[in-house]
């Protein structure tokens, strides 16, 4: 039975695969209508109480990045707005072609995409922090985007040692359920929720969106800096305010379908 979801899957992911934002050479894939399992079992520790309580949540169908936005395709908006440049874009731990763009605020995203949008006549946006984690996790509630598990060899956290950034689609076996990469470690990713520490006790159970406001934006996934066996677990919840633009966060896209 295991083998012949497995079987499915790979079928699934060649389906999808050919969904492109052909500006930027930026492939999607579909995320099909359905529910999946979001958040944290209650486990008595404080740090978890934004996650809980862990609960059924239906996503209407939708696609997003199988990587986050690179330097190469930030490059592109810079060049074709005169937007500055992103804060340590001259930085060498940062500034390879094809890491994950940093250094950008959560506003910063809204005009890139806005500008995409502009050049491409379409709706592509930020993910929610819904469709992020089943993105990441897939429907069986598994605590980091390849099972169960913990493994440091998976992901780009404080664990490895790198110390920086690596290319997008360096860890292939940390891929998720749904085939994205990088969705623990290397870079966060702004989500398109306020937070909210107890969103989850009051959010719909149908295609959540976030606090209506809040000081600080979600982000998800953790990053090359803290200890991924907690901070890389698909439910965990982080934030920042949108204003700010660090050397860890960075963004995909998403669009409804």
């Amino acid at each position: 039975m295991v083998y012949l979801r497995t079987e499915l899957m790979t079928i699934y992911l060649q389906l999808n695969r050919d969904m492109k934002i052909e500006i930027l050479n930026y492939p999607m894939v579909e995320i099909p209508t359905g529910p999946f399992t979001m958040g944290t079992y209650p486990t008595g520790l404080r740090k978890t109480d934004p996650e809980e309580p862990q609960r059924s949540v239906t996503l209407d169908a939708y696609a997003i990045g199988i990587y986050q936005i690179t330097n190469t395709q930030y490059a592109q908006f810079i060049k074709g707005t005169e937007y500055r440049q992103p804060i340590y874009w001259a930085d060498d731990r940062f500034n390879n072609k094809d890491h994950p763009v940093v250094g950008v605020s959560w506003y910063d995203t809204q005009l890139f995409l806005e500008w995409l949008n502009e050049f491409s006549g379409q709706t592509y946006r930020l993910p929610t922090e819904a469709e992020w984690e089943k993105a990441a996790r897939g429907t069986d509630g598994r605590e980091y985007p390849w099972g169960n598990n913990w493994d440091a060899h998976r992901a780009n956290t404080s664990e490895t040692g790198n110390k920086m950034l690596k290319p997008v689609g360096s860890y292939p076996d940390g891929i998720s359920p749904f085939g994205c990469y990088d969705m623990a470690g290397n870079a966060y990713d702004w989500c398109s929720d306020w937070f909210h520490i107890e969103t989850y006790k009051y959010a719909p159970t149908e295609n959540p969106m976030g606090a209506v406001d809040g000081r600080r934006k979600v982000i998800r996934g953790g990053s090359w800096q803290p200890r991924g066996e907690y901070a890389a677990r698909c439910a965990n919840r982080a934030a920042k305010e949108p204003a700010n633009a660090s050397h860890n966060v960075s963004f995909r896209i998403a669009i409804d379908v």
